[in-house]
């Protein structure tokens, strides 16, 4: 399986305004599923919380 997974569901993890937090792990960084919405204004999300302001990555 691989380390990612397409979503077509409008949830913040698809979203162009969702940046991933990661973490490190000896001498990598690791995707974590919580983050932040940057439109309109920062939020705390998970990337399965869902927003009226979802917009698709390209």
């Amino acid at each position: 399986m691989p380390p990612y997974c397409a979503q077509d569901e409008a949830v913040c993890g698809g979203c162009v305004h969702f940046r991933r937090h990661y973490i490190k792990i000896g001498n990598c960084y690791c995707p974590i599923a919580y983050g932040h919405c940057v439109y309109p204004r920062k939020k705390k999300r998970t990337q399965s919380d869902t927003c009226p302001n979802w917009a698709p990555r390209e």
